[in-house]
């Protein structure tokens, strides 16, 4: 049997030397200003941790992989960590945290997002952002704030919460998130939600809004009408709309096994028609192809699955279906702010405080998602944990030369030479002083 000996060291050694890169990048965009020029509530005592550095510290304890405030007590541990950041005094104990995020309550959530968010999007060098709104289950398993029974696809009658997210697709960045309960449904408070999209992004800044069925009712539609939004969002197939599409002639061939064709239709609960467009798809052709089996007792009709969408813009019918395609995008991006932002994760007995840490971990998600579009070379978009593996978990320790800090990074040519080009990519961006 191959043994290895093993001796211990004094010396401060810590995995996560790369956090230099996004220390870097934080300070170079103007976020640490932006948090510390935030009305955060103030700390409970004389000794007590600064409120921006709280929240840094939980946003950094979000990048490395924490799911729960337990998790964002043990960076302070790490002196590496505490020396890139000018952490004087480390960082909080879990109790500590726990008792920040107590001190928000939803009025303090709003208004505290509402300014981040503001400040963050103006810096997006962005004329138009298409709005991609989509809503999420997280099961609980406690007697939480706010945790109730309602839709949940995956544990049936078990309590949850149930997030809305708005992302701008073009710059994969969250606009805004609320938690809600969990017997909110998609639609619950539409109006005021995009309301605080609105007050991040206004009118027109916006081209267009997508999203999915359970948000395709009558009140919101006329909302986006009146304040004069384009939008594309699926709708439900129900009976009288299910006659329409038999009852079409008008299909339009796009490419192999699909078609598309478009007309005006009323629902029982509009009040005027409204342009639906509608996508048939061949399973002969398209075996794995998605949407929903209308006429399966009509032979000539049995092989198709639709898809249907409504819309107040006049693009072609096959040009609604590929924007409307490219909304798939913020539903990876829940995917990844669950498995890797802990997006489920920071559950408090009190709601507030749990919407806290929930809109927070969006911020630390908006912030990776600049770094991988500034910094890495790559030109597909990693996720935090192949970001984590490939330029953030580097073991390191600090040294002092004189009256110079020096943060000494293990790594050998060839990782030497791809960390040399993102600091080289970093060097470029401005760093802002307002």
């Amino acid at each position: 049997m191959h043994t290895l000996d093993y001796e211990y060291t004094d010396k401060d050694i810590s995995p996560w030397g790369g956090l230099r890169l996004v220390q870097e990048l934080y300070e170079r965009i103007g976020m640490r200003k932006m948090i510390e020029g935030l009305d955060l509530p103030e700390k409970g005592s004389n000794r007590g941790y600064d409120s921006a550095r709280l929240i840094e510290g939980f946003i950094v304890s979000v990048l490395l992989g924490a799911k729960r405030l337990s998790h964002s007590g043990t960076i302070g541990n790490d002196q590496v960590i505490s020396e890139i950041f000018g952490w004087k005094s480390g960082m909080a104990s879990q109790s500590t945290f726990s008792r920040f995020f107590r001190r928000f309550d939803f009025e303090k959530n709003d208004q505290l997002m509402r300014a981040f968010n503001r400040g963050w999007f103006e810096k997006v060098d962005l004329d138009k952002h298409t709005v991609d709104i989509d809503s999420s289950v997280i099961t609980r398993f406690g007697g939480q704030q706010g945790v109730e029974r309602g839709y949940n696809p995956r544990r049936h009658g078990r309590g949850s919460h149930h997030p809305i997210i708005a992302f701008s697709a073009e710059s994969k960045m969250v606009i805004q998130a609320w938690m809600r309960t969990g017997d909110s449904v998609s639609s619950t408070q539409f109006d005021e939600f995009l309301g605080e999209v609105l007050a991040v992004l206004p009118k027109e800044r916006i081209g267009l809004i997508r999203a999915d069925s359970g948000f395709c009712g009558n009140e919101n539609l006329l909302y986006l009408e009146n304040i004069g939004l384009n939008y594309i969002i699926a709708t439900r197939l129900h009976s009288g709309l299910t006659d329409r599409i038999f009852n079409s002639r008008n299909w339009h061939r796009v490419s192999q096994g699909i078609s598309v064709c478009s007309f005006q239709y009323r629902a029982g609960t509009w009040g005027e028609s409204r342009r639906i467009v509608v996508v048939r798809k061949n399973t002969n052709q398209l075996p794995n192809s998605g949407g929903k089996t209308l006429f399966a007792d009509y032979d000539a009709f049995a092989r198709y699955r639709y898809s249907a969408f409504v819309t107040n813009m006049d693009l072609s019918a096959e040009l609604i279906w590929e924007t409307y395609k490219k909304r798939a995008d913020a539903e990876n991006q829940i995917k990844e702010l669950k498995y890797d932002y802990g997006m489920e994760g920071f559950c408090s007995e009190s709601f507030s405080a749990t919407e806290s840490a929930f809109r927070w971990v969006m911020v630390a998600y908006n912030l990776m998602s600049l770094f991988r579009q500034k910094i890495l070379p790559e030109k597909s978009s990693p996720t935090l944990s192949t970001v984590r593996f490939k330029c953030i978990a580097l073991g390191s320790y600090i040294v002092t030369k004189g009256r110079s800090t020096i943060l000494k990074i293990a790594a050998k040519s060839k990782k030497r030479d791809y960390l040399d080009q993102l600091f080289v990519n970093l060097s470029d961006i401005p760093i802002q002083t307002g």
